[in-house]
């Protein structure tokens, strides 16, 4: 299926109502695996937490994807941006997907480069605002390309939102639902610090 199709079909099911809808699950999302979530925190990506912290919320992105762009918007707010988030970047959108998405992954301030990418974005061309990396060696292609292998087994779709809530269920949201939905999500969300065992 390709990337017209999905949000033809994703818009339809929304509409007829196909999906349920409760504050855990919001529309188009479905449960997921713990295999899934152990194995994204393994990937290559950029680390938006604090040391020792345990991830609450990760993204699949491509850095020219215009909805990946909207999410930072909604993503890059008081207290969103103080989530523990990981951000997976992949390449399937443009031929400068590649390139971006590596210098991304140099970047030696996650947050600050994904900041510089996507408050730069060109949605006329559907083009990140990260200069492209250069002299792009073996090891960055490999790790690059199996973000995007393990992205295309969940659907293939940018972005793609996988979190774990409260009550250690683990979940996946194909697509940009509404604020609203997105808002729910963080309500639902596991801390990002190990509770203490048992009650005080």
């Amino acid at each position: 299926m390709n990337r017209r199709d999905f949000l033809t079909l994703t818009s339809a099911l929304l509409m007829a109502g196909h999906n349920r809808f409760t504050q855990a699950e919001p529309e188009g999302a479905q449960q997921s695996t713990q295999s899934t979530w152990h194995t994204a925190q393994k990937l290559h990506g950029l680390r938006l937490a604090k040391p020792g912290e345990l991830l609450q919320i990760i993204f699949f992105f491509d850095p020219n994807c215009p909805a990946c762009a909207k999410l930072w918007q909604w993503f890059d707010t008081t207290p969103r941006r103080h989530l523990a988030s990981g951000w997976v970047p992949v390449a399937y959108m443009k031929q400068t997907s590649a390139a971006r998405s590596i210098a991304l992954l140099r970047a030696t301030d996650p947050y600050a480069a994904l900041a510089k990418n996507y408050t730069a974005f060109d949605h006329a061309t559907w083009q990140g605002g990260i200069p492209l990396a250069e002299d792009i060696n073996a090891q960055e292609r490999l790790k690059l390309r199996r973000n995007t292998t393990f992205w295309e087994s969940l659907f293939g779709a940018t972005p793609l939102i996988l979190y774990r809530t409260r009550n250690g269920e683990v979940w996946q949201q194909i697509g940009l639902p509404p604020r609203l939905h997105m808002n729910n999500i963080v309500t639902e969300l596991a801390p990002a610090a190990l509770e203490p065992f048992g009650n005080p």
